[in-house]
């Protein structure tokens, strides 16, 4: 599944954005320019989430009511050296509101430590949430689709409090809309912004492609998907439905393919964003 991107806890430098280009032997080059990690790789995600589990226990016991991991490494349906490895943190009543930016420096600094690390700075995406953040009625300032994605976590502290939130089809489909729309309009800005490189253009390009495309999923009933396997889905079910050809280049993007039709690529994803956009109102 995906959901709009989310901002870093405050504190630690926000990841530069950029489509990771790859070594002659395939594997991922890091901020260095050398291949990430040896062909035989170690599992960095699974070292990552032992060792934040680890210190979010050891520094934050008392404020951590629930760590979440979410998103496709929680189902081993991530791209590995490409997907993002998802924390979800729920704090504490105690721990939120007037401590709630207390809390949030504590968290930055075990954040901004595997940031550092070449291993895992480039995979790492945190989120917190107060307690009076996650939803207990129909209403809620919290996207219903990214409800949705939390309650496919797995616990690593405490227990998931969404797997019992009941949620509607008329919510998630409103909450597809905002999310459709709100690519839409980071795409028009970033087209519009002169001074963006073509790479850093090009990976936000594909960013509200796979958004855009995954609000469309959401909108159509479907749930049971991550940005890493939404293609799938498209391929077989949507391709007479709507133009994917954006899709696809953008998920061979991800996946470092050289061997592309780039023409008119940028133009290409706005039209499908903002048919996107259209057919979901």
């Amino acid at each position: 599944m995906s959901t709009p991107p989310s901002k870093p806890p405050a504190g630690p430098p926000a990841r530069s954005p950029g489509i990771r280009p790859a070594g002659p032997d395939g594997r991922p080059l890091g901020p260095d320019g050398k291949p990430m990690g040896p062909i035989l790789m170690r599992d960095e995600y699974k070292n990552l989430v032992d060792g934040f589990t680890k210190d979010i226990k050891k520094e934050l016991s008392k404020e951590v009511k629930s760590l979440l991991l979410i998103g496709s490494y929680a189902t081993q349906e991530h791209i590995a050296g490409e997907s993002d490895c998802d924390f979800l943190i729920v704090l504490d009543e105690k721990a939120s509101g007037e401590n709630f930016e207390k809390s949030m420096e504590a968290i930055s600094k075990i954040v901004f430590k595997y940031l550092e690390d070449p291993l895992f700075g480039s995979i790492i995406d945190v989120e917190v949430l107060g307690a009076s953040d996650v939803p207990t009625k129909n209403e809620t300032d919290y996207p219903w689709t990214k409800v949705l994605v939390a309650q496919q976590g797995r616990a690593l502290i405490g227990d998931n409090p969404f797997t019992k939130i009941k949620i509607s089809e008329e919510n998630i489909k409103m909450s597809a809309i905002e999310m459709a729309r709100v690519y839409l309009e980071q795409l028009e800005e970033v087209i519009a912004t002169d001074d963006i490189e073509e790479y850093d253009k090009r990976y936000l390009t594909v960013e509200a492609v796979l958004g855009c495309g995954c609000a469309y999923l959401y909108y159509n009933e479907e749930k049971e998907f991550y940005r890493s396997s939404a293609i799938i889905l498209f391929e077989d079910k949507y391709r007479d439905k709507i133009d994917i050809t954006p899709i696809q280049i953008s998920h061979r993007l991800r996946l470092a393919v050289k061997t592309l039709d780039m023409k008119d690529f940028i133009s290409k994803s706005l039209d499908f964003c903002k048919k996107v956009v259209a057919e979901l109102k």
